[in-house]
């Protein structure tokens, strides 16, 4: 299981980094359902105690924010951008305070729900430019692609998967950080150097913010 979720994580994440915004709508609803995941069970985990994967209520609550996300992010435009962004700002925020903090739970928790807010509300209310479309899903799938190495090489167990524990490994180890940030770097030049083909591209019923 464990080798078999950091896969995904690496490829979905390779996905995101290199062509986010021109695989918008096939990639969102994935996307959706695997940030849900990790939020339903993280939530869990942080309130009470739980390991990641460690009770089925875990699981439960996983695959209903889950399956919540994904079809908000398949049907509506607007859900599917603020779920982008407040997952990468809820990454960024857990990541962070695990770089700089000593406390995992509830605080972590926190903390990302607050930052993943705020970015989401900030890139709404900026209208979602394409290029910060682009940015985000470079610093998302990068952040991604780095959690799945950290399960693939044991570094994260399967039952404590957290993005404070990731920012906890980067804090023992910079050179995380660079892979990271070049990780991040090279998708966001891939995607402005690709041809536009995006969201812009495909028909919106700007009434219902739907596809």
């Amino acid at each position: 299981m464990q080798v078999v979720m950091a896969i995904l994580a690496v490829v979905i994440g390779l996905a995101f980094a290199f062509g986010g915004w021109r695989f918008f709508l096939v990639l969102l609803p994935l996307w959706g359902f695997v940030v849900g995941f990790s939020l339903g069970t993280e939530g869990m985990r942080a309130l009470f105690g739980d390991g990641t994967f460690a009770t089925v209520t875990s699981w439960v609550v996983g695959l209903v924010v889950a399956l919540v996300f994904a079809a908000l992010s398949y049907l509506y435009y607007y859900a599917a951008i603020a779920i982008l962004a407040g997952a990468v700002g809820y990454t960024i925020g857990a990541s962070a305070w695990g770089i700089i903090g000593n406390e995992q739970g509830v605080i972590a928790f926190v903390i990302g729900l607050v930052v993943g807010v705020v970015v989401a509300v900030a890139v709404l209310a900026l209208n979602v430019p394409r290029l910060l479309v682009i940015v985000l899903t470079g610093l998302g799938g990068a952040a991604t692609v780095v959690a799945g190495w950290f399960l693939l090489t044991g570094k994260v167990p399967a039952d404590n998967v957290t993005w404070w524990q990731v920012g906890q490994l980067i804090k023992d180890s910079w050179f995380y950080l660079i892979v990271w940030a070049l990780i991040a770097a090279a998708g966001i030049l891939a995607q402005l150097r690709a041809p536009v083909m995006g969201p812009d591209t495909y028909e919106l019923d700007q009434a219902s913010y739907r596809y």
